[in-house]
């Protein structure tokens, strides 16, 4: 008893990690399953597996859990309060007892999501305004699911607070400003994105909750209100959470390939960074580039539409650094870390080219709101911040519990995932590109055994998600300890300024805990 009180009451920044990662993985799983649910429906309408109307309370579940509940914790939560403390050579977070409020507020907000799946709430992940308003979406379901976000921006707004804190203090003290490794520096920018868009979005979510339970008229015309100010700020918040999810992918790619280069003087180091920053800056005001639809003039469509390109240009300083190092190292293909690292590459690419596509206001136009969009925004968010989760706990994972990964099972597993990813989502760019509206489950009779094909790749990747675990399970099953873990010259600890302590009282935390 006194040990499970010990978890709840703690300020421990690796158990509070622990605790996040938990969570997000168990809430990975319920969208998961809500994601397999979709696919089921898809490979045959017409046998109504689940009602309509349940299929539009799935579609919007699984995307605020995927989002909000899975990679946000694990991403953010998990590997940021685990890494940060070991990168900055410090004993814990700044504000221990803030991070501790952030990760138990996700408990009670997790709860308003399950309670908005069991009244249903059909309003999509965007709350689009009227359909989100009391007329068309009567239930308390969708309140549920506005006071859940208010819980979770909150920890993640308490969450940011604490890791600028904690990094602006480390400069100078335990770590030079130049000598900062590249995850640092994207939980920084990340962080600071998360400040600056959270806020926006309570205030459209509020505005929307009085819209739908004190007769106010923030967003409907009868009233003198704009449904698409809403749209103005969702996006305001909702273009910099693509940013928000897949930088801390971006600086675990840039410090797995740093390290793997043979720890030598880090090539485009400052490339790199200013790449993230040109990132956050570029992406914090093209957010109208989601709403071409609406009828903006001429000249706001070009400058979205410019603007949304050149993003392209750091991204692609980022992508060239990371092949150029890869190329120079001397773990060439048989190491599984260098296959998920060529693999998030390929993925991203492809999700950041069909980006550049619907970039153009004029295809926008054509493709919005179509499976184009969401073959888009798959290959960056569930595959390209998935795949960093999965390269993140390989990566760390020796030196967190001090045992070693199967890399038979690791390339196995890598082989699998590429298949059923790419499966499960490239065929959906063809039903955009054919006019086949998202959020829709009937369909004409000649996409059926597409759509056979993409529910079988969504099984397999489902599968490989069990696999993961399982490889961790055999980890811990065959007690494989890592030879020289703890030598400064390892590869695992290279590039963490020389700090190994704290990581021998973590592997005791973890292994305790999961044994």
């Amino acid at each position: 008893m006194n040990y499970a009180l010990s978890w709840l009451f703690t300020l421990d920044h690796k158990r509070i990690g622990i605790i996040y990662s938990i969570v997000g993985v168990w809430a990975g799983f319920v969208g998961l399953g809500l994601s397999i649910l979709i696919r089921i429906q898809l490979s045959d309408p017409y046998f109504n597996i689940i009602p309509f109307e349940v299929y539009n309370y799935v579609i919007t579940s699984h995307g605020i859990i995927m989002i909000f509940f899975f990679l946000m914790p694990v991403l953010i939560g998990g590997f940021g309060n685990i890494l940060l403390p070991i990168l900055l050579n410090l004993n814990d977070l700044n504000l221990p007892r803030l991070n501790a409020l952030s990760a138990w507020l996700l408990m009670p907000s997790m709860v308003l999501v399950f309670a908005s799946i069991w009244f249903g709430s059909g309003t999509g992940w965007t709350f689009y305004p009227p359909l989100s308003g009391a007329s068309f979406s009567p239930s308390v379901g969708t309140d549920f699911l506005m006071f859940s976000l208010h819980l979770s921006g909150i920890s993640s707004i308490f969450s940011s607070l604490n890791f600028i804190c904690t990094i602006i203090s480390a400069w100078g003290v335990s770590v030079n400003v130049k000598d900062t490794a590249i995850v640092i520096w994207a939980y920084l920018f990340t962080s600071i994105l998360l400040i600056l868009s959270l806020p926006v979005l309570a205030a459209g979510i509020t505005m929307l909750l009085f819209d739908r339970n004190f007769n106010s008229s923030f967003f409907d015309p009868v009233g003198g209100g704009d449904p698409v100010l809403f749209q103005h700020l969702f996006w305001f918040f909702g273009h910099p959470e693509v940013y928000v999810l897949i930088l801390p992918a971006f600086g675990m790619i840039s410090h797995i390939c740093i390290t793997l280069s043979n720890g030598e003087q880090p090539f485009g180091y400052y490339g790199m960074v200013f790449a993230m920053f040109s990132i956050v800056c570029l992406g914090s005001v093209v957010w109208a580039h989601h709403m071409f639809s609406i009828g903006m003039d001429v000249k706001t469509s070009v400058f979205f539409s410019s603007v949304t390109m050149i993003i392209a240009v750091p991204t692609g300083i980022k992508i060239f650094t990371w092949l150029y190092m890869l190329s120079s190292s001397s773990n060439k293909f048989n190491n599984p870390i260098v296959w998920w690292v060529y693999g998030f590459i390929i993925l991203f690419t492809i999700g950041g080219v069909t980006g550049i596509v619907l970039s153009s206001s004029v295809l926008d136009v054509m493709l919005h709101d179509t499976w184009f969009v969401v073959a888009h925004f798959h290959y960056v968010f569930s595959l390209g911040s998935y795949s960093g989760v999965v390269l993140s706990t390989i990566w760390w994972w020796p030196l967190l519990t001090g045992l070693s990964l199967s890399n038979i099972l690791l390339k196995a597993h890598f082989v699998l995932s590429m298949i059923g990813f790419n499966l499960c989502f490239f065929p959906i760019h063809y039903f955009g590109l054919c006019g086949l509206p998202r959020r829709v489950c009937l369909y004409d009779d000649s996409f059926y055994w597409i759509n056979i094909m993409s529910s079988l790749g969504s099984l397999v990747s489902g599968l490989t998600a069990f696999m993961f675990f399982y490889i961790l399970w055999e980890s811990f099953n065959s007690r494989r300890i890592v030879l020289g873990l703890w030598n400064e010259s390892s590869s695992v600890v290279n590039g963490l300024n020389g700090s190994l302590k704290y990581h021998v009282e973590f592997t005791s935390i973890f292994r305790t805990f999961v044994i």
